[in-house]
């Protein structure tokens, strides 16, 4: 299971563009099933060569790989590549990006995180494997029990995320609850 709210931010401008942005994705070709979500800022813009939407560059580097060992490592190495035509003066974390896999019929979690390393950005890569237990991409950490069911898993993300929506401390959290079920079955 995989969940995230709906609210757009310009982080430029810190107004709310919209509360019925899409923010979970899937990408498949033979060797590979991947759901991901990004959260933080997904955009990064330049003040000479443009801007790198996160969601754009993963497809397109998930495109590219040949899924021959874990993904994200390659992943995350193309978009390190792609950021570092930026410069940046400032350091902390960017954006999470947490990424649900079926790799050669295995099930996979691998989290990619873009931080901004004083000069230049960085991508580092947290993997694991699909234990049952839920991952929080953003927000307060909070402790979840293992749940017994997808339906169980299920309610315990809208609940979360519903909090986090109505909790007026998270002006960058909104809109609407969405949640993904993903099994070797595919992507709902």
């Amino acid at each position: 299971m995989i969940g995230t709210d709906s609210r757009a931010v310009n982080k430029l401008t810190g107004q709310i563009e919209t509360d019925w942005e899409r923010k979970i994705f899937a990408f498949e070709n033979p060797r590979a099933s991947i759901v991901f979500a990004w959260a933080g800022s997904v955009k990064v813009t330049g003040s000479h060569f443009g801007t790198v939407n996160l969601v754009t560059e993963t497809y397109e580097s998930l495109s590219r790989l040949a899924f021959k060992n874990l993904f994200a490592t390659d992943l995350a190495g193309d978009l390190r590549r792609k950021l570092n035509i930026f410069t940046v003066n400032t350091t902390g974390t960017l954006a999470v990006g947490i990424f649900l896999s079926f790799l050669k019929g295995s099930p996979w979690v691998s989290q990619i995180k873009v931080s901004k390393n004083g000069r230049k950005f960085d991508c580092s890569v947290e993997e694991g494997s699909a234990n049952g237990s839920i991952d929080i991409v953003s927000g307060p950490e909070f402790d979840f029990d293992k749940p017994d069911s997808l339906n169980q898993a299920k309610d315990m993300i809208e609940h979360y995320i519903q909090e986090c929506i109505d909790d007026p401390r998270n002006e960058d959290i909104g809109g609407e609850v969405h949640v993904g079920k993903f099994t070797s079955a595919g992507f709902d």
